[in-house]
Order: structure tokens, then C-alpha cells, then sequence
């Protein structure tokens, strides 16, 4: 069986994992990397690792082989590109790893004779019917550690700090991020202002002030709290280390979950058209999608 793999859209930690479990369970196939998620699909540019270099990238973050956005993809000549590779490299099964871009990506080459497996990766955990998505945890736990970190300095000179997290359109991140990293105040998708400026507590010592991406102006409101508090505020906004960094135990024993359901789905032989790896009630299933 030729098997195609990729990645696609924003990476995240344990996706390493992934790709070597999948591989090494898929071992006696002939296994096709695309380099640089779609973009490699339709230019047919192909990895050239062995297992070996795998298992030496399985605890690094990032993917190793590679990752990007495609604009082009998303045009008809850029499907039609993807097709003919997927037609000239004879690929009974493609395997993407992503998040809902990538998702939308997988479904427009859907109909061509070619199987697809989908396998949710993004740190926003946001790829829905999967309860978990690749990145997550890890991703979570790494704004946890760098709010602690800096908090000692904020909590030197009673400093007031906003920390802007990732997430894109979901809050999962910042919830689980204000909940972990005990943040006196958590300001997710429903938060506007007037909101946070009314509830901070002009006499709490150097809060904790955990904020969604893309929900407020982050500038603007460290300013107008430094104002209504008549204290030093400032913000970091956390950013791509959440994307980096070894995976937790917790995404190593998912992702390898994954890779294992994946491998004994696909070598079973009897694939849907379009199939979805989803993490469910503490389990990992592949149904058609």
C-alpha cells in the first residue's frame, strides 16, 4: 500500500510523536512524506528520512517535515496539482495532520480514489467532533511556566500583568491556561472593556490577568488600567513559544495513541473515503467523517 502523510496549517508539539509511531506502525508499506504540507503535495517534493531520523525528532516540537499555509492549494489549479501527484505517486491513502484549514483542504481532494485520513492537530484544540486536537496540552502548559516566570518579577515591583494568549476563536487556551496558572482573572470571546476594566480590584496585588487572542486590544487596555488603577501595568503577549518546546507526557501518550489507531485503522484495509481520528470519553476512534 503507498501511504501519503503530511502536515498542514500551524504546528504544535507531539506531532513528532505522531509521525514516527505512525511510520514505525506502518512498517512494510511504502510510506511517501510530503514536505511542507500541500504546497509539497502539489509540487510531489518528497522527505527523504528514515526511521531513524524520525525517533531522533519524536520528543522535539515543531514537525519535521515541515509545514505551511497554501493559498494556492485552496485555487482549482492548485487542487488539480495535488491530484495529479496523488494520481502519478499511485497514494491509496493520505494521512493529513492539521487543524480546520487543513481539515477543509483534505475534504476539497476528497473524491478523487484516493482514501483520506484526518488526524487533528492544533494547539487551539479547536476541531470539532475530536474532544482533543495534537498541541494542546503542551501548548497550555508552556504559557503556564512563562506566566510563573514572569509573575515573580511582577509580584517584585506589585505590577500588574495582561498575558495574551493564543487560540484564535477559541477560548480553550485561555481557559485552561487561567485555571492552571491560577490567574485572578480570565477575559475569554464574551469579555468586552467596560467588562474588564469595572471588575479588576484596584487593591489586589499584582493580578493575574489571563486574555484570549483577537478578543480586545491588549495595548489598549493596559493602558486604560493603568490609568483607572493608577499603577504600572504591563502585557506580554505570549505567543509561538506555545507552538514549541518537548511535549508534555500527557501529548506524548495521545499522540501516540493517535498514530496507533490511525496505523491499525488504515492497515485493516477496509477505509472509508474520508476518515476522522477523534478523541473521544478517553478513547481514540476512526470513522468516517
Amino acid at each position: 500500500m503507498n501511504i501519503g502523510i503530511l502536515a498542514s496549517g500551524g504546528d504544535g508539539a507531539g506531532m513528532n510523536m505522531f509521525l514516527y509511531n505512525l511510520v514505525k506502525n506502518l512498517k512494510g508499506h511504502n510510506i511517501l512524506l510530503f514536505k511542507s504540507g500541500y504546497e509539497g503535495l502539489m509540487k510531489n517534493e518528497v522527505c527523504d528520512f528514515d526511521l531513524n531520523f524520525l525517533k531522533s525528532k519524536k520528543n522535539c516540537g515543531g514537525i519535521c517535515i515541515k509545514t505551511s499555509r497554501s493559498p494556492k492549494f485552496m485555487e482549482q489549479q492548485g487542487k488539480e496539482e495535488a491530484l495529479k501527484t496523488l494520481k502519478k505517486d499511485r497514494i491509496d491513502v493520505l494521512v493529513v495532520m492539521g487543524g480546520n484549514g487543513s481539515l477543509k483542504g483534505a475534504k476539497s481532494i476528497e473524491k478523487n480514489g484516493t482514501k483520506i485520513v484526518f488526524v487533528p492537530c492544533s494547539i487551539d484544540n479547536d476541531i470539532y467532533p475530536s474532544k482533543y486536537a495534537i498541541g494542546f496540552d503542551t501548548a497550555c502548559k508552556t504559557c503556564e511556566v512563562y506566566i510563573n516566570k514572569v509573575q515573580d518579577t511582577m509580584l517584585s515591583f506589585d505590577r500588574v500583568c495582561i498575558y495574551e494568549v493564543m487560540g484564535r476563536d477559541c477560548d480553550a487556551i485561555a481557559k485552561k491556561v487561567g485555571y492552571d496558572a491560577i490567574a485572578d482573572y480570565t477575559y475569554t470571546d464574551t469579555s468586552t472593556f467596560d467588562e474588564c476594566l469595572k471588575s479588576i480590584d484596584t487593591k489586589k496585588s499584582a493580578p493575574i490577568i489571563v486574555l484570549q487572542e483577537n478578543v480586545l486590544d491588549v495595548d489598549k487596555l493596559a493602558t486604560d488600567l493603568q490609568r483607572k488603577l493608577n499603577r504600572e501595568v504591563k502585557y506580554c503577549v505570549v505567543g509561538y513559544i506555545q507552538r514549541g518546546g518537548k511535549p508534555t507526557k500527557k501529548e506524548s501518550d495521545i499522540a501516540t495513541r493517535f498514530a496507533k489507531n490511525c496505523a491499525n485503522y488504515i492497515k485493516n484495509g477496509k477505509i472509508d473515503d474520508f476518515v476522522f481520528c477523534s478523541y473521544e470519553d478517553g478513547e481514540v476512534v476512526c470513522k468516517p467523517f
